[in-house]
């Protein structure tokens, strides 16, 4: 028997009940026959199965298959079709990604992606819903072998997500062979809604000027280690209790504490790594109970800033070290940490990572990130790290 007449295409569809999967391969294999490939899924109550079988081994007939499985047909109320196997379309080179999607429901979103998608010759081979409801999450498959350069790619989608409000991420589907283990963030704009060293020079008097470098230290605009030292010298004189009653008045991103304690629910360990300082992310670690924070140490004497910084300042460049660091120290790889960040100083922490996540990005730091979460709402990140919602 020629081997591609042996293999049939089994097909069912019907409303989803306990042990209906298994009657159907039940009977298959009474009969021997070899099921070579199975792709079957149940979606608000309702089941499909695609079943690719080999008649060859069990040496039985067409006719003797389908007699076998009709009375599972017809106790389960099936659409049943049985059809021979024909070659479609199968690439030993495909380059698959996975392509995930999440924000407020609203039609033609499937239409639209699936429209980029094929603009570029991509390949969607699945598409799964991981989040249902009035925010939706999914997560699709694609082949991109037939793309040059996916950088340009991510652009578009960038783009899209901008125009539509929706959050994107594109990344290698390779990248869940070594689970996460770590999920750093950077500090302000990100774990917290400010930029902490401004609301200390508000308090300093200085608001104005220490901001606009702020803003250019974060577009990448200028040296980074120069303008923190320059900002810190202009917080001179501000007292420690100043410090104090600015924690109080400090908000964290929204989703930011759930999201957190679910990770850590899930074993994972988290850190912040800012180019802030230590005054802010030690109150972090109390109250999130982090597993680690680095930052930035301002000088105190006689409880007054003195307008000084102790030791090495954490720039880009120590962002990066830092998560490569702390992978040694854990004796795993930096595949297996997350990381998320808003601008210019986080762009070599995202790069080291195995998943980076730009969150309200400036545009410097798109260019470093797997994917762009948009929203105000930081908890979407579990989406990306492929944490589905709970069936319901």
């Amino acid at each position: 028997m020629n081997i591609m007449k042996s293999l049939y295409v089994i097909t069912a569809v019907g409303k989803d009940k306990p042990g209906l999967l298994h009657s159907l391969t039940n009977k298959l294999a009474g009969l021997g026959i070899n099921i070579v490939d199975v792709d079957a899924r149940a979606i608000r109550g309702h089941f499909s199965c695609f079943l690719v079988v080999d008649l060859l081994p069990a040496g039985c007939s067409y006719m003797e298959m389908t007699m076998a499985v009709e009375p599972v047909r017809a106790d389960f109320n099936l659409g049943l079709r049985i059809e021979p196997y024909k070659a479609g379309r199968r690439k030993a080179d495909k380059q698959r990604m996975i392509f995930t999607l999440m924000g407020i429901d609203k039609p033609g979103i499937v239409a639209s992606v699936s429209g980029i998608f094929n603009e570029y010759r991509i390949n969607i081979e699945s598409i799964r819903m991981i989040a249902r409801g009035e925010y939706i999450a999914m997560e699709i498959m694609v082949d991109t072998s037939e793309v040059d350069d996916i950088s340009i790619i991510k652009n578009i989608l960038y783009d899209y997500a901008e125009k539509t409000g929706l959050d994107v991420s594109l990344r290698d589907h390779n990248i869940f062979q070594k689970p996460k283990r770590i999920v750093f963030f950077d500090c302000d704009s990100t774990i917290i809604q400010e930029e902490a060293i401004d609301k200390l020079a508000e308090a300093a008097g200085v608001g104005s000027d220490v901001k606009k470098m702020t803003e250019k230290a974060m577009n990448g605009e200028i040296d980074f280690k120069q303008s923190l030292k320059e900002r810190a010298r202009l917080l001179k004189g501000l007292p420690v209790c100043k410090l104090i009653s600015i924690i109080k008045t400090i908000n964290l991103t929204p989703g930011a504490e759930e999201l957190i304690s679910t990770l850590r629910f899930m074993g994972y360990k988290i850190g912040v790594i800012s180019g802030g300082f230590t005054f802010l992310t030690d109150y972090l670690k109390k109250r999130l109970n982090l597993d680690y924070v680095f930052a930035n140490e301002l000088e105190i004497k006689d409880d007054v800033v003195t307008g000084k910084i102790v030791g090495n300042i954490i720039d880009a460049e120590q962002k990066g070290q830092i998560i490569r660091n702390v992978a040694q120290l854990e004796n795993i790889s930096t595949d297996q940490i997350v990381a998320v960040g808003d601008g210019s100083n986080d762009r070599f922490m995202l790069e080291n990572a195995g998943l980076a996540i730009a969150f309200n990005p400036k545009e410097i730091l798109k260019d470093y990130s797997d994917g762009m979460i948009t929203t105000e709402n930081i908890s979407g990140l579990r989406y990306f790290m492929g944490i589905p919602d709970k069936t319901k």
